[in-house]
């Protein structure tokens, strides 16, 4: 099992291993190695999800979510199931290891979409948003490989066999301290997916989980 394989294992909730089935390893896994690679110890502010900051007692945050409607699903309150920005959806809480603190939370919409120019729509649709909230992003790839390109009429096959990538990536910086990331992107499973991961606390989740081995 690799570097990357392990931790986005380790951050995945032990209720929802069926999200192996969304590729949610390759989803954590590609996002969580930006985020450990670029550590801050001068953070005192935290990036947010709905307002509430991803830090504190993760039974806390999970308390604040119901309060805004969402329900706690598979027996774990690593997993909620609600709509963030008009959309059905799943919420997914990681904590660190040790001291249950939050460190991340990933939104994987319910949609699964069967063309692509709704998923591409609804795509161009957040970055718009995130961009009016967090600026130009840090990363914006938009590719095909191999013989595949958009407007062919085979996008959603090319994605559905990694042939495709859209994902867009977007900091968030104040007075020159990186407070966190927040990650968009397609899946092979014609999904879309948003990561959020708090820069302080993610890096306290592998120190934790570095002090195991």
């Amino acid at each position: 099992m690799g570097f990357g394989t392990t931790l986005s294992f380790l951050f995945m909730p032990p209720g929802c291993r069926w999200m192996k089935s969304l590729d949610y390893e390759k989803v954590i896994a590609d996002d969580l190695h930006l985020v450990v690679c670029v550590l801050s110890y001068a953070q005192t502010e935290h990036l947010t999800f709905k307002g509430l900051p991803i830090d504190g007692n993760k039974q806390e945050f999970v308390k604040e979510l119901k309060r805004c409607g969402y329900i706690v699903e598979l027996g774990s309150d690593d997993c909620l199931s609600g709509e963030f920005v008009g959309r059905a959806c799943l919420v997914i809480i990681h904590s660190t290891p040790r001291t249950d603190i939050v460190c991340g939370v990933t939104v994987i919409f319910e949609q699964v979409y069967d063309a692509w120019s709704q998923i591409k729509s609804a795509y161009e649709n957040l970055v718009w948003f995130y961009s009016k909230k967090y600026g130009d992003p840090i990363l914006d790839k938009k590719e095909f490989t191999g013989t595949w390109k958009d407007g062919d009429g085979h996008e959603l096959f090319a994605l559905k066999h990694d042939q495709c990538i859209y994902k867009t990536d977007f900091s968030y910086i104040k007075d020159d301290v990186l407070i966190g990331y927040v990650m968009i992107e397609m899946t092979n499973t014609c999904r879309i997916v948003i990561n959020y991961y708090d820069t302080a606390n993610v890096a306290l989740m592998r120190k934790e989980q570095v002090q195991d081995i």
